[in-house]
């Protein structure tokens, strides 16, 4: 059985979202690249997988080498249809044994107010149509809610003008567009970006922000938007880590904001400290007394 096969009954069965879908696909092409042909199942097995790891973590992108993360999802990625497939009785050989990887935790990092001005500002100027609306608006609007509710991009955009209240200033994002599918979120917008996306109304059934083509092109479509403003790139979650930064220096419940269940999490990797943190160890330390002479340090 190939790699693809074993992942279209895993997806099915898992109810993995199509965005899970198109990244566990991703990896499975880089282990192909690895192997020279197309993966099977059977080249789930230690050595082969762990072989392809080191090869992965020596790739480069843009002249660059690519993350640990990008490693450490490739890993996870691989072991879930690894471990499922032996469940399954699909797997041959034995179950996985591979050695523990070793996380780095990086400091999260979100774009500034200033940042997400600038963008806005920018995308108001974009010529042409996105999804069959003006692009200055679909971009505004989209930075604008993705700023002020917090939410992920694929809820965003899967969200439906049926869920769009503007005359109370309200968006709800439903529970199965949602990560995690448990939840409805019922989120406040600014009367300002209300306005703004009344101007486009159209069908209770059609998406407020609808995509034409595939859907990951909107990352390089960003990724220029931050450049033309002066913006250091930060993909979509950048603007979610920024919304629950803010949130948490202001003194609110950025957990809650982002609909989590552990602050841990929200913690770890949301809340950007050059926004949080309005005080440092530093603050509370006396300053030592070094223009004072220190013993022995008289007149000769």
């Amino acid at each position: 059985m190939t790699l693809r096969t074993l992942l279209e009954r895993y997806a099915l069965l898992m109810g993995l979202a199509d965005r899970s879908v198109v990244l566990y696909g991703h990896t499975i092409k880089k282990l192909e690249e690895f192997l020279g042909r197309e993966a099977m199942v059977t080249d789930l097995e230690d050595v082969t997988v762990a072989r392809f790891l080191k090869w992965r973590a020596g790739n480069t992108r843009k002249g660059r080498p690519i993350s640990a993360h990008s490693v450490a999802k490739d890993r996870s990625q691989l072991l879930a249809l690894w471990n499922w497939a032996c469940r399954k009785r699909l797997h041959p050989g034995e179950w996985p044994g591979l050695p523990r990887q070793k996380k780095v935790k990086r400091t999260p990092t979100a774009y500034t107010a200033q940042d997400l001005a600038l963008m806005v500002m920018f995308a108001r100027r974009r010529r042409g149509q996105t999804g069959g609306v003006p692009s200055a608006w679909w971009w505004s609007t989209l930075l604008q809610a993705a700023w002020e509710t917090g939410e992920r991009i694929g809820a965003l955009l899967a969200l439906r003008w049926a869920d769009v209240d503007v005359e109370r200033c309200r968006v709800c994002y439903r529970a199965e567009t949602r990560k995690g599918g448990r939840e409805d979120a019922v989120r406040a917008i600014s009367s300002r970006l209300a306005a703004e996306l009344a101007t486009q109304r159209r069908p209770a059934d059609a998406k407020v922000w609808p995509v034409t083509g595939h859907a990951l092109s909107m990352y390089p479509s960003l990724r220029l938007l931050c450049q033309a403003a002066g913006v250091t790139p930060r993909g979509f979650h950048g603007i979610r880590r920024a919304s629950a930064s803010y949130v948490a220096a202001g003194g609110g419940d950025a957990t809650a904001h982002l609909g989590h269940a552990d602050p841990a999490m929200t913690r770890g990797h949301y809340l950007d400290p050059r926004i949080t943190e309005t005080k440092t160890g530093l603050d509370f330390l006396p300053s030592l007394a070094l223009d004072a002479e220190g013993p022995g340090q008289g007149a000769a």
